[in-house]
């Protein structure tokens, strides 16, 4: 699989199955006997076909008391995840090797994936009295959506700095400021994926946490 992985971030959908099969150290025989198409092969190799283990454990996860500690863990697996594969499909689109970020003709995008599974959880959570009334499914893609706008920004700058940049706006954005009065923008210091998870559910707890829950 790290073969093929390698072979598609270089040369991308239109990659040969021989050169996979050679870097492999296998025939190109033995890459179709597991991998009916090389789509297949594509998707499993780019981590899209593959239920992770963190999804498995949610799908039927109960929650408890302790529900604050395990939106963070759950949280913190999610973002793993997509700091593993999220850049490499941005790279490949960057590329213009991949039109389209890859999902399986069988499943949901990840991201819808995890909405929904995240949502069941809530329910469940809310039902057993360990969250207030909520709209889950409005939560879950608050978090989903804040955990893959972390990976964006914090993972794949270094892979798009030869991209063309736009202009950065000023307070007042009808107008473009000429090059020498345009503001130095300087990125911001990184947070630490487990520290951004950690805040991410602190801010969030205030409006989620039971009615009879003690703040923090």
């Amino acid at each position: 699989m790290t073969a093929a992985r390698q072979v598609f971030l270089e040369q991308g959908l239109k990659a040969s199955t021989v050169e996979i099969a050679r870097r492999a150290g296998i025939s190109e025989a033995s890459v179709f006997k597991r991998f009916p198409t090389k789509q297949a092969l594509f998707l499993a190799a780019m981590g899209v076909t593959e239920t992770p283990d963190w999804v498995k454990r949610l799908s039927d996860r109960q929650p408890t008391a302790n529900i604050k500690a395990e939106l963070t863990e759950i949280c913190g697996e999610m973002l793993a995840f997509y700091q593993e594969g999220l850049p490499r499909v941005f790279m490949m689109m960057a590329q213009k090797k991949m039109p389209h970020p890859p999902h399986s003709p069988h499943l949901p995008p990840p991201p819808v994936r995890d909405s929904r599974l995240l949502a069941l959880f809530l329910e469940r959570a809310v039902a057993g009295g360990w969250l207030r009334a909520i709209d889950s499914m409005a939560l879950a893609h608050l978090l989903v959506g804040s955990i893959i706008n972390y990976v964006i920004a914090h993972e794949l700058p270094p892979m798009v700095q030869s991209m063309p940049q736009m202009p950065p706006f000023t307070q007042r954005p009808t107008a473009i400021q000429p090059e020498s009065q345009q503001p130095e923008v300087k990125p911001e210091s990184r947070i630490e994926p487990s520290q951004f998870v950690a805040s991410l559910i602190n801010i969030l707890w205030a409006g989620i946490a039971p009615e009879n829950s003690p703040a923090g």
